[in-house]
């Protein structure tokens, strides 16, 4: 009986230890070259919020901050120079669904938080301008976090880093709302809010395709986990 029950053990830990592989079995093909580089760099990224405090933030943002370490981090820069700008898409997504053990709505939230290209918002009030900031980064940090983010992501002369953070973010309503016409008319009124509140601010289809593309990549992964979002990227001239 004992040897039975041993065997069940080595047996369901073996499918386990399959099942994790098969989830992140896409990032083989690039990992091979720079696995310990990555891997050691995903590592030390970890946990970037101390405890307790970590106990008192969502998971999603927990691991938006832990994300925002790995891009940082000079082990990434370096991938990112060295490959396509959707490999580096793709890794962005994995890592953070590594790090939420494959909860999607965190990942995507976590991909999405550590992506944000905007150091802070310019607000227009009667005039004046008032920057209200989105990331507790020093200004320095942001840019090197910022540079590493994939820049022609869409393969248009003009950089588009900041439809990473569109993407993932209709990704994840997508995940907890559900209706995908609720995304994009959430989409909708963010766009419409820039150019009415923000200096310089305008309605950016653009902004709107990633966003639609986000939406679709979130409905397919909370079927396959595994399917990779630079596969969702559609062309956005």
């Amino acid at each position: 009986m004992h040897r039975l029950s041993y065997l069940l053990a080595l047996v369901t830990l073996a499918l386990i230890g399959c099942a994790q592989r098969t989830i992140y079995n896409q990032r083989t093909f690039y990992k091979s070259s720079s696995a310990m580089k990555l891997e050691q760099a995903a590592i030390d990224a970890r946990h970037s919020i101390s405890f307790p405090f970590s106990l008192l933030v969502p998971q999603g943002i927990r691991v938006g901050y832990d994300m925002r370490e790995y891009i940082a981090s000079r082990e990434f820069g370096e991938f990112d120079s060295s490959v396509q700008p959707e490999i580096v898409f793709d890794e962005i997504y994995y890592q953070a669904v590594e790090y939420s053990h494959g909860d999607l709505p965190s990942a995507l939230l976590a991909a999405a938080f550590g992506s944000i290209e905007h150091e802070y918002i310019p607000f227009d009030f009667f005039g004046k301008e008032f920057d209200f900031p989105l990331t507790n980064e020093s200004h320095s940090r942001f840019i090197l976090r910022w540079s590493h983010l994939p820049e022609h992501l869409y393969r248009i002369p003009e950089g588009d880093r900041d439809k990473i953070q569109h993407f993932f973010g209709s990704a994840w309503l997508k995940s907890i709302l559900g209706m995908e016409w609720l995304v994009r008319l959430a989409g909708k009124g963010v766009e419409v809010g820039e150019s009415l509140l923000l200096v310089g601010g305008f309605e950016d289809p653009r902004d709107l395709h990633s966003n639609i593309d986000g939406t679709r990549f979130g409905t397919r992964a909370e079927g396959d986990l595994n399917c990779s979002p630079s596969s969702g990227l559609t062309p956005n001239p």
